[in-house]
C-alpha cells in the first residue's frame, strides 16, 4: 500500500468519525435569551443528599389521560444542591427519551425562582406524552426485559435570568438530563388507578 493511499484512507477515517459524532453546537441567541454553556448534567436526586451538583428528583409519574393517540403523564419534580440565584421564566425540551422511547415534553411555562442551597419544588407538574405506537414499544421492552425503571435522557433549556455578582442576566442554559424513573408502563397494565 502506497504512503499516498495510506493517508487518504486515514484522512477518510477521521472524516467519517467528525461526521458521526458532532460537537452539539447552538446559536447565539434563542428566542431572545443569550446561551450560556456551562456543563450542567442534571441527574437523578441522591437520597443521602451526598451527590455533587444539581440533582432532580422526580415524583411517581401519573397517567391523566388516556386516547388512541396515546396518553398523557404528569410528574411534579423538586430541584436541589444549585449553586444559582435567579428566576426561571420557562423551560423547553428536546431530544428526549425513555429507554430509547422519544417522549414529548410540553413547554414548562410556570416561572419559579432558584434559591442558592435550597431544594426548590415546580409549581406545577411537568407534562408529558407518549404516542400509542411507542407506548406499545415501551410496553414489549417493559415485559421482555422486567424492568421497573426508565432511563430517561435528553436536553433541557432553561430560560431566565440568573443573578451573577449582584447583576442579573438574561440567559438560556441548555442541561444535559440522565435520570431514572419508575416505569408509568406499568401503572396502566396493572390498572392502577389515576
Amino acid at each position: 500500500m502506497s504512503l499516498r493511499l495510506s493517508l487518504t484512507l486515514v484522512a477518510v477515517i477521521l472524516a467519517s468519525c467528525a461526521a458521526i459524532s458532532p460537537a452539539q453546537e447552538f446559536p447565539s441567541k434563542i428566542r431572545g435569551y443569550k446561551v450560556h454553556l456551562i456543563d450542567v448534567h442534571l441527574r437523578t436526586g441522591d437520597p443521602s443528599g451526598k451527590g455533587s451538583g444539581p440533582s432532580l428528583t422526580i415524583g411517581t409519574p401519573k397517567v391523566v389521560s388516556m386516547a388512541l393517540t396515546g396518553i398523557t403523564i404528569e410528574a411534579a419534580a423538586e430541584i436541589g444542591g444549585l449553586d444559582q440565584e435567579g428566576e426561571v421564566d420557562f423551560m423547553t425540551f428536546k431530544d428526549i427519551s425513555a429507554n430509547g422511547i422519544p417522549i414529548e415534553v410540553d413547554e414548562y411555562r410556570h416561572p419559579f425562582k432558584l434559591r442558592k442551597g435550597q431544594k426548590i419544588v415546580l409549581p406545577v407538574p411537568v407534562r408529558s406524552s407518549v404516542s400509542s405506537l411507542n407506548l406499545a414499544k415501551a410496553a414489549y421492552q417493559a415485559s421482555a426485559a422486567q424492568k421497573d425503571f426508565w432511563q430517561v435522557t435528553g436536553t433541557v433549556f432553561v430560560f431566565g435570568r440568573f443573578k451573577r455578582m449582584g447583576l442579573t442576566f438574561k440567559r438560556v442554559v441548555p442541561v444535559t438530563v440522565t435520570l431514572t424513573i419508575a416505569d408509568p408502563v406499568k401503572a396502566i397494565v396493572a390498572g392502577e388507578p389515576r
